[in-house]
């Protein structure tokens, strides 16, 4: 059974599955099928999408936990792992983000409304959640009526999926109390 299945089976939501699709090209043969599933958490609509690719060179494209707003909001903002570039910056700049804790500042950077960054900073529950994990998190457009994290790595099992939840519902928090 797939996370998403157990995570659908879990919170009651609805699952979906592409029949299987195959193409062969000159290196081999590539399967391809997409999951998703749709949950309600705590009152808020989750979404997780995957689109499973296998055959010849095994590759997974990443998941996307999508958390629904309840409505349209004119806030931009994203989280991603420090790339070299934004750590040259952080030495040539080394004042540009002194409000964010430097173990958090040492692993992400942040974009967006400043006034929101600067409360999702100072929540120690949310940064504890994100520690040590290697995701992507954005707003996608301004405005925004979803929210969605990638982790890069994927989803362990059914708590690892509730934390990074508990992550969209914090940011969803504030960013209610940002407008």
């Amino acid at each position: 059974m797939s996370i998403i299945q157990e995570l659908t089976d879990k919170y009651n939501g609805i699952y979906s599955e592409d029949p299987t699709s195959s193409f062969s090209d000159p290196t081999g043969k590539y399967s391809y099928q997409q999951k998703s599933g749709i949950i309600d958490f705590d009152g808020t609509k989750i979404s997780i999408n995957l689109n499973e690719v296998g055959g010849a060179m095994y590759g997974t494209e990443p998941f996307r936990i999508t958390l629904h707003l309840d409505k349209t909001y004119e806030v931009e903002f994203n989280v991603f792992p420090k790339t070299l570039w934004n750590k040259f910056l952080d030495y040539i700049i080394p004042n540009r983000a002194i409000f964010i804790p430097r173990t958090v500042r040492n692993q992400f950077s942040f974009g967006g409304n400043k006034d929101l960054i600067k409360k999702l900073v100072s929540d120690k529950i949310l940064i504890e959640n994100i520690n040590n994990e290697k995701i992507f998190i954005g707003t996608i457009n301004k405005p925004t009526d979803r929210i969605v994290l990638t982790p890069a790595h994927g989803i362990n099992d059914v708590d690892h999926f509730e934390k990074f939840v508990k992550v969209l519902k914090r940011i969803e928090n504030e960013m209610k109390n940002c407008t």
